[in-house]
């Protein structure tokens, strides 16, 4: 065990002690034919989610079905060669796991906004939830660490089942705490976090950053999404002062930001003086970071990505990216024609929230092109690839920015939307372009 019961806690301490088993006996009490699993997104209790999956590859579990997000950990859904009567994956955001999920026949993606992840798990009704968590401290508190959508899981499950894991962060937050009288049953595993690698921003990509932090005024308070671009906009931050942080994601550059002094919160209007976040993914630093951190404030997915809550923070600036702009300002970040990439997020609630603010701004940053088996396309296309899910609307989206330039397409008619989106692409596809949005109408 992580700990030595005694003194004058034995009573949570004998709770804890009699509701400890190894993870087949939990199995064999909690999971039965028919059971729905909620394992939520990113740092899932992996040690108890694989030997579930293996029972059901070996035909002793049926009917199962497991509600969760992108995950950090490989769960080998690949190998699992069931179909849907036997496991049937409910999953809000895509990763690479998931995608094999998908490929092999029992993952299937729920379009879903993440401040709905909530009303999902409510809606259909959870019996088990797997959740990895701290050791209890001394009054008997586990630490549900730094994933948001856990207490939606946890406030809807018949049972709290705990991973107890050393090297979950304790994390300051809304409903992180979990006494071990209502949890069902612990399974001691200690498995380090998982090191998520740092994407190195290209030469164009340092670009589109530079002009995003134009943007980016001192005392704003700021929304950041995933990879390289995001972390080429915090190093340009690096030159502004008294930064808030209201954000979907916490990630290794901002945890730096908020060490040097340049991220301290004062300014915002909610939640002042603490970085709120639904989620932390990084390296091993950021995790150290967020640990008992009194500077950080986590909280569900319900809390941080509802557009009411946005909204009440001035100059709130979000950033967020895409896979294809349509001329009309239509935005796919999320698949690659029918193909489910990724998934909507919180991109649609941060646009909403920031565009409501007080002298908020909505970004979507990226490249001009990509690279694909065809060659480089343009990101900024005519219309969206046939199928493409439209995640953020052209009524909703604000600032474009590609390392071209930037353009605001809020209130502009169309023919001005496909002028000011035109002027951004790639040089090598503006005539290509300005011809296609003549032949659609767009232009006269």
């Amino acid at each position: 065990m992580f700990f030595e019961p005694k003194g004058a806690y034995m009573e949570w301490q004998q709770i804890y002690k009699d509701r400890s088993m190894d993870v087949e006996t939990m199995l064999d009490r909690f999971v039965g034919d028919g059971t729905s699993v909620f394992v939520g997104t990113f740092e899932v209790a992996g040690g108890l989610i694989r030997p579930m999956l293996k029972r059901i590859q070996d035909g002793a579990l049926h009917g199962i079905s497991m509600y969760g997000g992108i995950t950090s950990e490989d769960l080998h859904l690949d190998e699992l060669t069931v179909g849907f009567d036997e496991f049937h994956y409910h999953n809000y955001f895509t990763g690479g796991n998931e995608r094999n999920g998908i490929s092999a026949g029992h993952t299937a993606y729920v379009p879903l906004h993440l401040h709905r992840t909530k009303n999902l798990v409510e809606n259909d009704g959870i019996d088990v939830a797997f959740i990895a968590m701290t050791p209890p401290d001394k009054h008997g508190y586990c630490n549900i660490g730094h994933v948001g959508c856990r207490p939606e899981g946890i406030r809807t499950a018949k049972h709290v089942i705990a991973q107890i894991n050393p090297s979950v962060p304790w994390v300051n937050g809304l409903e992180r705490n979990l006494h071990v009288s209502q949890i069902d049953a612990f399974v001691e595993i200690d498995q380090p976090m998982t090191q998520m690698p740092i994407a190195e921003p290209k030469p164009e990509e340092k670009i589109v950053g530079d002009i995003v932090c134009e943007l980016i005024e001192d005392g704003s308070c700021i929304q950041l999404g995933f990879g390289s671009i995001a972390n080429a906009i915090a190093e340009g931050l690096k030159a502004r002062k008294h930064l808030g942080v209201h954000s979907e994601m916490f990630n290794d550059a901002m945890a730096e930001l908020q060490e040097l002094g340049v991220i301290d919160n004062s300014r915002k209007n909610y939640l002042p003086g603490v970085s709120v976040a639904g989620f932390a993914s990084g390296q091993q630093y950021l995790y150290d970071f967020i640990d008992h951190n009194p500077g950080m404030f986590f909280t569900p997915y319900s809390h941080v990505n509802n557009p009411d809550f946005i909204r009440l923070n001035d100059n709130m600036v979000s950033v967020n990216s895409a896979v294809s702009v349509d001329l009309t300002g239509q935005v796919c970040a999320e698949s690659i024609g029918t193909r489910q990439y990724s998934g909507t997020g919180g991109q649609v609630d941060f646009i909403r929230g920031a565009t409501l603010a007080k002298n908020g701004k909505a970004i979507i940053a990226m490249t001009s092109t990509t690279k694909t088996k065809n060659g480089v396309v343009s990101k900024i296309a005519p219309t969206l690839m046939a199928g493409s899910v439209v995640t953020s609307l052209r009524t909703d989206v604000q600032y474009f920015v590609t390392e071209y330039g930037c353009v605001n397409l809020m209130y502009c008619d169309i023919p001005e939307r496909c002028r000011r989106l035109i002027s951004i692409a790639h040089p090598d596809f503006r005539d290509e372009l300005t011809h296609e949005a003549k032949k659609l109408g767009y232009l006269y």
